[in-house]
Formats: C-alpha cells, sequence, structure tokens
C-alpha cells in the first residue's frame, strides 16, 4: 500500500457502496399463486429467521449515515428484494428516489428469485441501471475520469440455490467496455463476487474464472460485489485488483464483520495515477457506528 499524496488542490470522487438491502416486503403480501414455486422456500425462510434479522432500522441508519457524508454517487450491488415480487421493485423505486444522492444498481439473485419478463420487474429500475434492457448489460456510467461498469449476475434457480451467471454475451461486453475505457479509474458493480472461497458454491458465480480472466487482461481500479454479506478485502483472482465486499445495509449480527453497514469510497485521479481511499462503516443498534477498516492505495505503484 501506498500512503496519499494528493495535492489539496485536487478534490475525490466520494463514492458510497452498500448492498443487500432487503427491504421489507408489501404488507399484505400477494396471493398464494405468487409463492407457488421458490418463493415458498424463500417465504418460509423469510418468515421464521431473516425478518427478525434484517432490520429497517438498519437499513435507515445507513442510508441516513449516507446522506450524511455527501457522497458523489451510491453503489448498489443488488437484492433490494427478498422475493422479487413486483410490488418489491416499485417500493425499492421508491426508496432509491429518496435518497439525496443519485444511484446506480444492478440487480441480486433474490431480485430474480424466479423467472419473470424484465417488464414490470427489473425495468422498474432502468432509470438507475442507464436505462439498460435486459440483453443490455453491462451499462457503464462516466462521471469526471471514473467508467462505473454495471454488470447483471442475477439468474433465476432452482430451489435451494442462489447462484449467478455473467455469460458468454456480457462477458465480451464487458472486456469491450473495459479495453474504451483503460485510460480512465475502472470500478466494476457485481452481486456476485467472482472469486472462488467467498461464499458457498451453491450461491456462487458459476462463470467466476471467465469473468476474473477478463478483468484480469484489460485491467480495472476496483470490483464492487454484495452478496456474502460480509466486509470483505480480497483480490480478483491473477491480479491485484482489489475485490471488495460489503456487510448487508439491514443485517443485525454478532459477528463484527457481518454488522450493517457500507463502504465509502473517496477517488481521485491525477498525473495518471488513479488514488483510493476505502473506509467501511459499521453500525448495530447496541453499539452506534464504528469505522471498521481504512486503507488507502495508490494503483499506479501496485500496478508497476
Amino acid at each position: 500500500m501506498t500512503v496519499l499524496n494528493v495535492p489539496p488542490a485536487v478534490s475525490p470522487v466520494v463514492l458510497a457502496h452498500l448492498s443487500d438491502v432487503h427491504l421489507p416486503p408489501p404488507s399484505p403480501l400477494p396471493g398464494w399463486q405468487h409463492f407457488a414455486n421458490k418463493r415458498a422456500l424463500s417465504l418460509a425462510s423469510w418468515t421464521r429467521n431473516r425478518v427478525h434479522h434484517h432490520l429497517p432500522a438498519l437499513s435507515d441508519a445507513v442510508r441516513a449515515d449516507i446522506d450524511a457524508a455527501h457522497p458523489d454517487l451510491v453503489l448498489n450491488t443488488g437484492d433490494m428484494t427478498n422475493f422479487g415480487l413486483s410490488g418489491e421493485f416499485l417500493n425499492a423505486a421508491h426508496w432509491l428516489d429518496s435518497m439525496e444522492t443519485p444511484c446506480l444498481v444492478v440487480p441480486g439473485n433474490h431480485d430474480a428469485m424466479v423467472g419473470r419478463p424484465w417488464s414490470g420487474h427489473g425495468e422498474t429500475w432502468s432509470r438507475w441501471m442507464e436505462d439498460t434492457q435486459e440483453d443490455g448489460f453491462p451499462y457503464c456510467h462516466k462521471r469526471d475520469d471514473i467508467a462505473i461498469i454495471g454488470l447483471n449476475s442475477a439468474i433465476a434457480t432452482p430451489p435451494f440455490m442462489a447462484c449467478g451467471r455473467i455469460g458468454r454475451e456480457q462477458t465480451e461486453r464487458l472486456a469491450a467496455i473495459l479495453e474504451e475505457t483503460r485510460d480512465m479509474c475502472r470500478v466494476i458493480m457485481i452481486h456476485h463476487p467472482p472469486r472462488a472461497g467467498l461464499v458457498p458454491w451453491r450461491k456462487s458465480l458459476l462463470d467466476h474464472r471467465n469473468v476474473a480472466a477478463v478483468i484480469a487482461r484489460h485491467g480495472a481500479s476496483l470490483v464492487l460485489h454484495g452478496h456474502s454479506h460480509n466486509a470483505t478485502l480480497s483480490t480478483v483472482p491473477g491480479t491485484a485488483i482489489p475485490l471488495i465486499g460489503v456487510p448487508s445495509a439491514s443485517l443485525q449480527s454478532s459477528r463484527p464483520w457481518r454488522q450493517s453497514g457500507w463502504n465509502r469510497i473517496a477517488i481521485v485521479q491525477h498525473e495518471g495515477c488513479c488514488e483510493i481511499d476505502l473506509q467501511t462503516r459499521q453500525y448495530t443498534l447496541e453499539t452506534g457506528w464504528r469505522t471498521s477498516r481504512h486503507k488507502r492505495w495508490s494503483e499506479r505503484s501496485r500496478q508497476s
């Protein structure tokens, strides 16, 4: 790691990374016909366990802390819903719309619980995905010298599975975007981490090797993911590119690395060098806020 030496006149672009908000589902829930599939298992898990641990008070605290930090952009790496119901997509759209800072979103596995038309579901969030259609990922949002690239790893899976896939077409488009933006600071958003071992196999990114190989070949500054509900810092396999996980924004946990929170990422690009400052903010109802990690590095020195 290289200590930052940023000229005082250079202002950073501040990104807020959060994930796995799992907003409360509509009440009352829609009829039984909406749950005559894999959603029935998820509903049982929600009522027996998850509703007691994913708390709106925590996600509200995370959102308030992000608002107080005044970031330039909020990056949400998926799983805003629990069952992927159309009413949940609408609730999440209202939640996104109420945030003080512009947001970008990629879907998670809960947002693709079962196969469903893009219209009325994923399309509800198109405003926060560069108006991207289902077959148009990845999208690329450019701000100053930073390119935010959003991948869609969410696929419908059999019961007891929560894996993801990027697929050949997205991977090819990712390679092209990374090549086109090679002179920019490139930040990739994805729900499932492109590395083995961060989640169990049944929750993994099935083509993680292919995705990691493309990122290794064309480069990136950061890869941000959700899904694991853990505050982790690893690397894309075969590279020194940071692979950054974030806790669920709504999870109450006794394990410190899983307690609700968000990542503050400040980026400055100057003299061809991308300087990055990462802080992870975590919160519990009992103890309040703490900064659980603070790391800084220079991309140029890491790649040299």
